[in-house]
């Protein structure tokens, strides 16, 4: 596979300070590194980059919910790859809920 892009994005229900304070565990045995609200990845030979957008609020009622797009960019990552990290890293980021 020759640069092969995949990129998708989704909003996140946390503050910075949860994603930042998750993303060891999410990111399991992969090798990465911040900079600055960048995360760069090996993942199975190919890389990962994931960018967390600016911290936004979701106002209902006298309720804030914090929230922010996170966007994920695979180069060269085949898709059964992606599918597990995707899995792994989703996991660590569950909230609790009935």
């Amino acid at each position: 596979m020759s640069d092969s892009v995949v990129s998708y994005s989704r909003e996140m229900g946390l503050t910075h300070d949860d994603f930042w304070r998750l993303l060891p565990r999410a990111m399991g045995h992969h090798h990465y590194e911040r900079r600055g609200d960048e995360v760069h990845a090996t993942i199975e030979g190919g890389k990962l980059v994931i960018a967390l957008g600016p911290p936004q609020e979701r106002k209902i009622a006298l309720l804030r919910i914090p929230y922010a797009e996170v966007v994920f960019t695979f180069t060269d990552v085949e898709e059964e790859q992606r599918m597990v990290f995707k899995t792994h890293f989703d996991l660590h980021y569950q909230r609790g809920g009935g």
